[in-house]
C-alpha cells in the first residue's frame, strides 16, 4: 500500500488539536516482513477505540454529553486538518480513539497509512465515491470529510451500524433511491437534537452539505436553512433492463455499468434514446447520446473497443457527477494515480489504467461537466505527456514512468530494491549497494523501474545518460548504464559504493571489448579491480570512457587497418600473378650491383688522387 507521504511530512511533530499526534515516521527494517517498511509512530491512545469495529455495538453516549464529547472535538480536529490543506478521508467510528483511560478525550485517528478513502466502507462514503474502485476515490474535498463525519455521528449516536450485513450494491441502490439520510437512518431514531446536523452533513448535494463553519453556527444556536433536496427527474413509464424497471437516469446508469455488455444493445438499438424522449422528455440528453452512438458506429477498428467507449460516454451523460466508468473499472481523474500505484504494488492488471489514458476517457468526462475548473485545463498537458510515455517502449518510459509521474511520493518499486523503500533519488545507490551482496551479478543494477524513477524524479540530471543506455549497441548501452549511476553518485553521493562498484565493474566486458587494441584491453582489465576498490563509479566511467584513450585507440586501429589492407593487396598480387618475383629479384640485384660498382670506382679514384698528392 502506498502511504500518504505528503500528509505525513506535514503532520510529523505537529500537534493538531484533537488529532492523533504523529510523533515520527521513517523507513526502517521490519523483521516480521523481512524487509524495510514505512513506519509511523503515534502517541498511544490509552482508552482504545470509540467503537471496536463497524459490526459491533457500543454503549450509547448520553445525549447531553454527545455534543461536548464527540461533535465539538472532531469538528475542531477537521478544522485543524483542513486549514493545513489535508483532507482526512478515513473518518469512521473505529478510527476515533480516546486518549485517556477515563475515555473523556476523543481524537481523530490515522489518515496516512493508505491511499485516500481506501479503507472506507461504501456506507461511509458519498454515492459517487462509493461507486469508485477503492484506490481510485481520490483525495476528494472537505465536503467528502463532512459526509463521512455525518455518517460517523449517526452510528455513534445510535450505538450501532444500521447497515450491517448489507452488500455494497444494495447500499448504493438504497442511497440513490431514498437519499443518503433516509437510507442510513431507516427505522432508527437518532437523538432529536442531532437530526438537523445529521441532515446537513449527510445530504447528497455537496453544495448544500454543511461545512465546519455551519456546524459552529449550529452549536452556537443559529437556526440553519433547511436542506432542499434536488429531486431527480422521474419517468411515469419504466425502462426495463436487467430484470428491473427503472424510472430515473442515475439508478439506470448504475445498473448499466454492472451489466456492461447487455447495456450496449439498449443503446445501439435506440431503445434508451426513445425512453429518454418519451418517458423523461430529456431531448437534450437523448440528442447527446444519439450523437455519441453515431460517432461510435463510425469509428474504425475493433467494434468492441468502440462499444466500450460508447458505454463510458453514455454513462457520463446520464450521470455527470459519477466517476468515469469503463468496463469493470470506475475512477475519478485524481484517483487514477493512487489506484495505479496500488495495482502495481499488489501486482494486479493495469490494462484499464492504460486504456484510461490512451483512449482519452478523461476528456469525455470533462466535456460533460457543468462547471469548468482550472484543473481541467491542466489535465490536457498532463495526459498528453502520459500518452507519449506509454507509446515509448524504451527503458525510462512506459507504464513504469507513468506511475511515478502520477504519484509524487511513489517509492521505487524495482524488484531489485523494492524492499528498501527508496523515496528519493539519493537513496538509489545506497539501496543498490546493499543488495549487491545477494543480487545476480550478471544482471544490470538498472531496470525499467529504476530508469523510470530517475527520469521522473531527476530528469535534468539523467535524461541524456538514460537515452544512451537504450542504445542498440551493447557497448554503448553498458557505458550508458554506468554513466547514469556515475552521475547520480557524482551529484548526490555517497562517496563510496564498494559493493555496487564491484557489481558494475564485472559487467564492463562490452565496454572493454569495444577497444581494438588487445594489449589495451588487458591493461584495462588489470586496472578495473583497483578502481572498483575505491567505490567510485565516476572514476570508473572516466577511465573507461577517456576521450584521449578512445581517440588514440581509434587512430591506431585506422593505421593498422591501412597496413593490413596494404599487406592484403600484396598477397593478392602474388597469388594472382600480378607481380613477377624472379624478375623483381633480378632487377633489385642489378640495381644493387650498379650502386656497388659506382661506390668502388669512387673509392679507387679517391685513393689514386691521394697517392698522387703525396
Amino acid at each position: 500500500m502506498l502511504p500518504r507521504i505528503s500528509e505525513m511530512r506535514t503532520l510529523k511533530g505537529n500537534e493538531l488539536e484533537n488529532n492523533l499526534h504523529m510523533l515520527d515516521w521513517g523507513v526502517a527494517e521490519w523483521p516480521p516482513a523481512g524487509r524495510k517498511c514505512a513506519i509511523i509512530i503515534y502517541a498511544r491512545p490509552l482508552g482504545g477505540r470509540a467503537m471496536d469495529n463497524l459490526t459491533s455495538t457500543m454503549e450509547r453516549i448520553p445525549d447531553p454529553q454527545f455534543l461536548k464529547m464527540v461533535v465539538k472535538p472532531i469538528v475542531q480536529a477537521l478544522r485543524q486538518l483542513h486549514t493545513k490543506g489535508i483532507i482526512h478521508r478515513a473518518i469512521r467510528p473505529d478510527n476515533l480513539y480516546y486518549m485517556d483511560k477515563a475515555r473523556t478525550k476523543i481524537v481523530l485517528g490515522d489518515c496516512c497509512t493508505s491511499v485516500p478513502a481506501y479503507d472506507q466502507p461504501v456506507f461511509l462514503e458519498t454515492i459517487e465515491s462509493g461507486l469508485c474502485n477503492l484506490g481510485a476515490r481520490g483525495a476528494g474535498t472537505s465536503a467528502d470529510d463532512m459526509y463521512s463525519f455525518g455518517v460517523t455521528l449517526m452510528i455513534l449516536s445510535i450505538g450501532r451500524n444500521p447497515l450491517v450485513g448489507k452488500s455494497d450494491e444494495s447500499v448504493i441502490d438504497r442511497k440513490i433511491k431514498e437519499g443518503s439520510y433516509a437510507a442510513l437512518v431507516g427505522d432508527e431514531r437518532p437523538p432529536v437534537s442531532l437530526i438537523e446536523c445529521l441532515r446537513g452533513l449527510v445530504t447528497d448535494d455537496p453544495e448544500q452539505r454543511w461545512t465546519v463553519g455551519n456546524i459552529d453556527e449550529w452549536i452556537d444556536g443559529k437556526r440553519m436553512p433547511p436542506i432542499q433536496a434536488r429531486a431527480e427527474a422521474y419517468s411515469r413509464r419504466g425502462f426495463s433492463f436487467a430484470g428491473k424497471d427503472f424510472y430515473a437516469c442515475r439508478a439506470l446508469a448504475v445498473a448499466m455499468h454492472r451489466h456492461w455488455h447487455d447495456a450496449v444493445e439498449v443503446i445501439t438499438d435506440g431503445s434508451l434514446e426513445i425512453w429518454l424522449r418519451r418517458g423523461l422528455e430529456a431531448d437534450s440528453l437523448a440528442d447527446s447520446i444519439a450523437t455519441a452512438t453515431k460517432a461510435s458506429l463510425a469509428m474504425p477498428g475493433d467494434q468492441k473497443a468502440s462499444d466500450d467507449i460508447l458505454m463510458t460516454r453514455v454513462l457520463m451523460l446520464m450521470d455527470p457527477n459519477a466517476p468515469i466508468r469503463y468496463q469493470t473499472f470506475s475512477c475519478y481523474i485524481e484517483g487514477l494515480g493512487p489506484d495505479l500505484a496500488v495495482a502495481i504494488l499488489q501486482k494486479k492488471s493495469v490494462e484499464h489504467h492504460v486504456d484510461f489514458i490512451n483512449k482519452d476517457l478523461w476528456k469525455y468526462w470533462v466535456g460533460v461537466q457543468r462547471k469548468f475548473v482550472l484543473e481541467h485545463a491542466q489535465w490536457e498537458g498532463l495526459f498528453k505527456g502520459l500518452k507519449k510515455q506509454l507509446k515509448d517502449t524504451n527503458s525510462g518510459a512506459g507504464i513504469e514512468r507513468v506511475v511515478y509521474e502520477l504519484n509524487e511520493w511513489m517509492y521505487c518499486v524495482s524488484p531489485l530494491i523494492a524492499g528498501q523503500i527508496v523515496l528519493e533519488v539519493k537513496g538509489i545507490l545506497p539501496a543498490l549497494d546493499v543488495v549487491s551482496k545477494t543480487a545476480n551479478s550478471k544482471m544490470w543494477p538498472m531496470d525499467r523501474h529504476i530508469a523510470a524513477f530517475l527520469r521522473a524524479r531527476y530528469a535534468k540530471g539523467t535524461a541524456t545518460q538514460i537515452d544512451a543506455m537504450n542504445d542498440s549497441r551493447s557497448d554503448r548501452a553498458t557505458s550508458g548504464m554506468l554513466s547514469v549511476l556515475a552521475i547520480v553518485q557524482w551529484r548526490l553521493g555517497p562517496d563510496a559504493v564498494y559493493g555496487l562498484a564491484s557489481w558494475v565493474g564485472g559487467l564492463m566486458g562490452p565496454v572493454i571489448n569495444s577497444y581494438k587494441n588487445q594489449q589495451k584491453r588487458k591493461e584495462i582489465e588489470k586496472q578495473i579491480p583497483k578502481l572498483v576498490r575505491k567505490g567510485s563509479l565516476p572514476e570508473l566511467y572516466n577511465f573507461l570512457d577517456n576521450p584521449e584513450q578512445r581517440q588514440r585507440d581509434a587512430e591506431d586501429f585506422e593505421w593498422a587497418k591501412a597496413e593490413y589492407a596494404s599487406a592484403e593487396e600484396q598477397i593478392y598480387g602474388l597469388q594472382h600473378g600480378q607481380n613477377d618475383p624472379d624478375g623483381q629479384v633480378q632487377k633489385t640485384g642489378r640495381q644493387a650491383g650498379a650502386v656497388s660498382a659506382i661506390m668502388i670506382m669512387l673509392l679507387t679514384y679517391l685513393i689514386t688522387l691521394i697517392g698522387a698528392m703525396f
